[in-house]
C-alpha cells in the first residue's frame, strides 16, 4: 500500500470518528482535526511531486561523477541525466537556449524542475528558518489562500436530535492574501572563467542558489516577525511582543500567552540572548535552558526547542530577544516555486548571471507565537 492510498484510509478512519462518538473515544476533536490537516498538507505535496515526475518521463536516474582538476584536486562534476537538464546547462555555458526544452518567461530561462529539486536538497544544508514556519507553493504571482487558525478551532456545541445546526460563534477558515514579491540577485562568473578554467557553472550555480535561497527566505520571515503582515480587511497582522524581567517574568509570558504545545513550539533567539539565557539560574541553581532529552546537543525553553540565530540576522541590534511558539501556525511562507536565470553585462567589464526568486511571507495567526523582549526594549522590534 503506498503512502497516499494510506492516508485516504486515515482520512475515511477520521470521518468516522467524527460522525461516531463510540469510534471516537476519548480523542479530541482538536487532534482529528489538526490530523486531517496535516495529512491533507502531505498528500497535496505527494501529489505536487507526482506531477513534477510526470512532467519529466524521461528523467533517469541522477549520478555524480568525480574527475580530476587541472590542480589535481577531486571536483564534482553533476552529469545532466535528462533533455531539459542539459539544454539549461548548455545555456548556462553558451547563453544559447536549445529549441522549445527550455521555458522562458520576460526574458529569463525558467530553471528545470530537476535542477530545482537539487538546489532545493543543497538548501537543506544551510541554516533554514523555513523549517519552522508553514510553506504553502502557489501557482500565481498573488491571490488568495483559505487557512485554519489553530487559535481560534473552538468545540462543537451539543445539539438535541432533529435540532437546527446552531451557527458558529468563531470561524476558523479565513482567506489570506498573499502577493508574491520577486528577489534578484547577481551570479558571478565570466566567460573566460568557464572556458580556461573548467568552471562547472551548473554546478556553482546550484551551490550558490541554495545558499541564497536560504539567506532570502531567513530575512523574509524574520522581517514578518518585526514589521508584521497585511492580514484580511486591510489589518496589519503583528507578533505580540512582551516585556519580561528575569526568569519569572519570561515563564510567565510563555505560560500566560501560549497554548502548551510543546511538540511544535520552538524558541529563536540571537547569540547575545542564548549567552545570556544560558546563564540564568533559579533560586534552587537549576538553569533556565535544560538538555534535550532525545538530542543532547540541544537545549530547550519551557518545552520550546531552542535555535540560535547569529546576531546579524536579527539586525544591528538583536538584543535580548525570544521568538517563541507554534511558528508553523503562526506564520505561513507562500513560494512561487518558480525560479529563472538570465546572463547580463556586469558594469561593463563581464558577464554575470541574473538570478531571481520568488515568494511573499505573511503572518498566518498572530496569537501562536510572541516575542519577548527581557533586555528593557532593545531587540526585534526595533
Amino acid at each position: 500500500m503506498n503512502r497516499l492510498q494510506e492516508i485516504e484510509n486515515r482520512l475515511a478512519e477520521i470521518r468516522e470518528m467524527l460522525e461516531n462518538d463510540e469510534k471516537r473515544g476519548d480523542t479530541k476533536f482538536s487532534d482529528l482535526e489538526k490530523e486531517v490537516r496535516e495529512l491533507k498538507e502531505e498528500k497535496a505535496e505527494i501529489e505536487a511531486r507526482q506531477r513534477m515526475l510526470e512532467n519529466n518521463k524521461e528523467q533517469k536516474e541522477d549520478r555524480t561523477l568525480i574527475e580530476q582538476s587541472h590542480q589535481g584536486e577531486q571536483r564534482q562534476v553533476i552529469e545532466p541525466t535528462d533533455e531539459q537538464r542539459e539544454a539549461f546547462q548548455n545555456y548556462l555555458e553558451t547563453r544559447e537556449i536549445d529549441g522549445g526544452a527550455l521555458k522562458t518567461d520576460s526574458g529569463f530561462v525558467v530553471i528545470p524542475e530537476q535542477v530545482v529539486t537539487e538546489i532545493m536538497k543543497l538548501k537543506e544544508m544551510e541554516f533554514n528558518l523555513d523549517q519552522y514556519v508553514t510553506v504553502k507553493s502557489v501557482g500565481y504571482g498573488s491571490g488568495k489562500y483559505p487557512v485554519i487558525r489553530q487559535s481560534e478551532v473552538a468545540a462543537l456545541p451539543e445539539v438535541a436530535e432533529l435540532e437546527e445546526n446552531p451557527k458558529l460563534a468563531v470561524k476558523p477558515f479565513y482567506n489570506l492574501g498573499y502577493d508574491i514579491k520577486t528577489y534578484r540577485g547577481y551570479f558571478l562568473v565570466s566567460r573566460e572563467a568557464i572556458e580556461d578554467a573548467a568552471v562547472n557553472v551548473l554546478a556553482e550555480l546550484m551551490t550558490w542558489m541554495a545558499r541564497t535561497i536560504a539567506s532570502t527566505r531567513n530575512a523574509a520571515i524574520v522581517k514578518a516577525i518585526k514589521e508584521g503582515t497585511p492580514g484580511e480587511e486591510g489589518k496589519t497582522l503583528k507578533l505580540q511582543t512582551i516585556q519580561a524581567s528575569g526568569i519569572d517574568g519570561i515563564k510567565d509570558a510563555v505560560n500566560l500567552n501560549l497554548k502548551p504545545n510543546y511538540e511544535h513550539n520552538v524558541a529563536i533567539v540571537s547569540q547575545t540572548a542564548f549567552a545570556e539565557l544560558d546563564k540564568m539560574k533559579d533560586n534552587e541553581g537549576n538553569y533556565l535552558l535544560q538538555k534535550d532529552v532525545k538530542e543532547p546537543t540541544q537545549k530547550r525553553l519551557l518545552g520550546a526547542q531552542v535555535v540560535v540565530l547569529p546576531d546579524e540576522m536579527l539586525g544591528e541590534k538583536p538584543g535580548k530577544t525570544i521568538i517563541i511558539g507554534n511558528l508553523k501556525d503562526a506564520i505561513v511562507l507562500f513560494d512561487r516555486s518558480q525560479y529563472q536565470a538570465a546572463w547580463t553585462n556586469y558594469m561593463q567589464y563581464g558577464e554575470a548571471l541574473m538570478v531571481a526568486v520568488r515568494q511573499d511571507v505573511r503572518i498566518l495567526d498572530e496569537r501562536s507565537a510572541i516575542v519577548i523582549d527581557f533586555g528593557g526594549g532593545a531587540g526585534v522590534e526595533g
